[in-house]
Parts: C-alpha cells; structure tokens; sequence
C-alpha cells in the first residue's frame, strides 16, 4: 500500500498542464509581472515556456524567471528593433512638464501598437521556430491583453485557451469587452488622473475617454498565419478567454463590481519571504546606518531623475538640506549632480538601487517613488509610508488609489519646483507616525488576505486548462443594445403607461364632472 501511495504521488508531481505565457522583452515591470506568472505555475508542478521575443536591448541579459528554465527568446527584426531604441529613448522626458491623460498619452499607445504588430510579422516570418513551439502541446497561452500579436500566435500554435492579463490594475476597453460594468461615474480608467469622488467634468471624461481611444485607435488588423490567412476578428474573440488576470489587488485598489472571469492577482511579484530573508552588503547597511531616518528617491526605469527639469532638481536639493538628520538616498542615472547638490552631506547618488530590499529594510523611513504599479505593490505590502509624485500612464490613478489608504502624500509633478510644498510633505511623511502606522495596517491586511494572489491565479490557470472555454461566465449583457442594457426601454414604457393612466384618469375626471354638472342642472330646472 505503502508502494502505491508513493507511486501515485509521484504521478501527481509529475503531471502539469502545458502553459505558454508570451510576454515581448520591451519594459522590465511587465516583463517580471509575467515572469512571477509563469514562475509560479511552474512551482505548482506544470510544464510552463516563457515566450519573450526581444525588442529592446537592454533588457535581453536579465534573468527575469527563477524555477521556469524553458525560456525561448527570438531575434527582432531591424525595424523591431528600431522601435526598441525609441521606447529607450523615446519621447517619455516630456511627460516630466505636460499631461499624459488618456488623450494625451495616444502617441505613446500607437508606438507600442506598431511594436506589436511588427513582431507578430517577425514571428510569420520564423514559422520553423513557431513549429518548435507548437511541438509543446500547449493547452493555454497567457499574454498581456494588449500586445494583439498573441492572437496570430494562438492561432497558428491551435491553442484554444487563452487569459488574456495585464500587468496594470484596469482597463475600460478590456472590461466592456468581457461584458462587466465600466462605471465611469466612480471608476477611473487607467490613464485617467482621477480617484473615485469626481465631478461632472471628470465624470465626462471617463465616459468618453476609452471610447474615443477606441474610435482613433481601435483593434489592429490580424491575418492568421496559414492559409488562407484569414483576418482574426480579436473584438469578437476576446470575450471568449476563460479568465482575465489583472495586476489589481481588492484591499488596495477602487472598489468596483467585477465578474466571476476577472480574477485580481495584483501583488504576486512581491514574495514577503524572500524579500525579509535579504541581507543588504556592507555599503547600503551603511549608509541605512549613518541617521535615525533614512529615505529613497526613486522615480522608475522609464523615466529619469537625470531628465527631471533643473529647477525641480535644485528645489529637491535645497529640501533635503533642510533635514540633515535625514539621509537620502537617490536614484540618479548621471554624475552631473554638483551642478544642483554640490556640497550637501546627507544625499547619496546611486546609478543603481537595490530598491525592493530596501524597501524590505526596517531602517528605511519613507519612499519617495514616481507611484508605478510594480513600487505601488512593493510598497503597500512592505508597508513603508511614501510620497507618490506620478508622472504620466498608469501612475496618476495609481497614486490616488493608494493615498487613500492615509499611508502616503500625493506630491504632482507640478509642485516639485515649490520647496514649500516639498519641505511639508517630507516633514508628514518623515515625523508624522500616523502615515507609518496606517502604512503598516495596510501592510497587514495584504499579508493576511483570505486567498493569496498566487493561490488565485495557480488555480484559475489549471481551472481553464482543464475545461478550456468557458461560455457559463459570458455574461448576455454584453449583447444587448443600450438601451437595453440601461433599462430605457423600460423608463420609456413606464413613462408611456404612467402618461396613458394620467390621460385615462383625466377623461375618467372629466366624465365624471360633466356627469355631476348635467344632474346638478337637472335639479335646479
């Protein structure tokens, strides 16, 4: 018996489900949401291939999987490649000094568009490394939602199952698309710069931001890659996926109605155990050792402090000055820093920082972050109070999203150049216990969340790898006209019956007066 049993748990070690999850090597947060998703699918005993095509550079030496080792990279093309150079180097140091609301951000979402569509023709154009894949027997694909390249692939690959994810926390289009309420009355878009109290103006734009995204945009166009290369209609086939994976976390995010198909995963990059198991060298202990209080500036790997406008970096400085029993520690990608903090003690520059050990440390006091979902994440459950000044995208809801739970300061980018503005929020963030206290509350509830983030996505994966699509989730709703949908028909009808019964009571009225008038003539002739 004793032999059986060990026989039969070894069967079921060994049996997995053979998951694909695609990501295109183009920005390091998404490329690692994607990389905890496949790493943890292997971890729970499945066949999991990392798919990321390159197009930028850099990226291509970073180890971003841990226990999945089936990771298959493929070459760009020249003008794949070309789009790489310009997300590096592209036109992001603008957004240091203008909006980047859902309007604004369009030439961005059509860079990356052309991005995808040139690598799903640098993917036709390699069917013989297709062919390898496709040897895999995949039973579902994972991709972000937008990179629409992952639907030729599927095609060709004949994989059924798809979760369409994204490594942000929500998205309208993708949200209408499913069949689930958009509420733009309290529900934010992702590039929309507001929280959940708007008021008319704000509550306009969200109605009609990702509809015109969507009418200026729209689904790119894609052919299978067989004969006889018929177009892939993505609009009517996403609502199809068996879930959709977002990045969003409920003890964090708005609160907002969702189906039974979106499955919230957001904090899965951050492992709690791993991070507090960490040891900082001997340098970064030091320095954490120099003051009492210690805080890290740091503003993402997309855009940079060495970009930010001089007078915002002399204002920052000057600031810092002003706490000499405060060390901070900057994320600065250039040795230019005398021209605006020659002389100032108490700040250390760094190209590079180890920032989620840090993070992890309790001698950190406070962080000063651009407010990107990965730092989001990282700091709501390490639980450090922060100062979130976003920059454009995602970052503006994001900082609303967190400040609301009372353990961080939202700081625009448009006050970086006021050092009393500066100086306020340093003194809260630094020497208020209150932030910290309600940081760490937060802290707390992640931690101890009924189901975990990864327990969510390892079982709603092999869920859909065993029963593929599935159409008891599509909601009818998303078929039916508007007026159908905001019961108009209905008001109408009601106002149309409630109109006849007024007019049926006024003749009944009139009827009846006439009827007393006549007897009342009657008795007095």
């Amino acid at each position: 018996m004793r032999l059986l049993f060990l026989l039969f748990s070894l069967f079921g070690a060994t049996f997995g489900y053979n998951f694909l999850v695609y990501c295109p090597l183009f920005g390091h947060s998404h490329t690692k949401f994607f990389a905890t998703i496949a790493d943890s699918l292997t971890d729970a005993g499945h066949n999991v291939t990392f798919f990321t095509p390159t197009i930028v550079e850099k990226y291509r030496n970073v180890n971003y999987t841990k226990s999945t080792k089936d990771v298959v990279h493929m070459e760009p093309s020249e003008k794949l490649r070309a789009y790489g150079e310009q997300m590096v180097s592209g036109d992001f140091v603008r957004f240091w000094t203008e909006d980047s609301s859902a309007t604004e951000i369009i030439p961005v979402i059509e860079l990356f568009q052309n991005m995808y569509n040139e690598q799903a023709e640098v993917m036709r154009n390699n069917l013989d490394f297709l062919d390898d894949l496709k040897r895999r027997n995949f039973d579902v694909i994972i991709f972000e939602s937008y990179v629409f390249s992952a639907y030729p692939l599927m095609d060709y690959l004949a994989i059924k199952t798809f979760i369409p994810s994204l490594s942000l926390t929500h998205d309208v289009a993708l949200a209408q698309s499913i069949g689930e309420p958009a509420m733009p009355s309290v529900v934010s878009d992702v590039c929309s710069p507001f929280g959940e109290k708007l008021n008319i103006f704000e509550r306009a734009f969200n109605a009609f931001a990702a509809p015109y995204i969507d009418f200026v945009l729209g689904y790119p166009v894609h052919r299978s890659f067989k004969p006889p290369y018929n177009v892939i209609d993505i609009r009517n086939l996403e609502p199809e996926a068996s879930f959709v994976f977002l990045n969003s976390n409920p003890f964090v995010d708005f609160p907002r109605p969702t189906l039974t198909k979106t499955v919230e995963i957001g904090g899965i990059s951050v492992d709690l155990n791993r991070l507090r198991s960490e040891k900082l060298d001997e340098k970064w202990s030091n320095i954490l050792n120099l003051r009492k209080k210690t805080m890290l500036v740091s503003f993402g790997s997309v855009m940079f402090s060495k970009d930010m406008p001089m007078e915002n970096k002399i204002a920052l400085a000057k600031v810092m000055k002003q706490f000499p029993e405060v060390t901070f520690i900057w994320k600065y990608e250039s040795n230019d820093t005398d021209s605006f903090a020659k002389g100032i003690e108490n700040i250390h520059f760094f190209n590079w920082v180890p920032q989620t050990a840090l993070l992890a440390d309790s001698r950190l006091s406070a962080f000063f972050t651009h407010a990107g979902l990965g730092s989001i994440n990282e700091v709501s459950y390490l639980g450090k109070p922060a100062i979130l000044c976003p920059l454009f995208a995602d970052q503006m809801r994001n900082a609303k999203m967190l400040a609301r739970h009372n353990g961080s300061i939202e700081l625009t980018k448009y006050e970086l150049a006021d050092k009393n503005q500066i100086s306020e929020a340093f003194q809260k963030i630094l020497f208020d216990e209150s932030y910290a206290e309600s940081a760490e509350k937060l802290a707390q509830q992640l931690e101890n969340q009924p189901i975990k983030p990864k327990d969510l996505l390892v079982k709603h994966a092999e869920f859909a790898a065993r029963f593929g699509r599935l159409p008891g989730l599509d909601p009818y709703s998303r078929k039916m006209s508007f007026i159908e949908y905001f019961l108009i028909d209905v008001a109408v009808l009601c106002i149309v019956i409630l109109i006849s019964l007024i007019l049926l009571f006024r003749k009944l009225f009139c009827v009846v007066c006439s009827f007393v008038i006549v007897k009342q003539k009657r008795k007095i002739e």
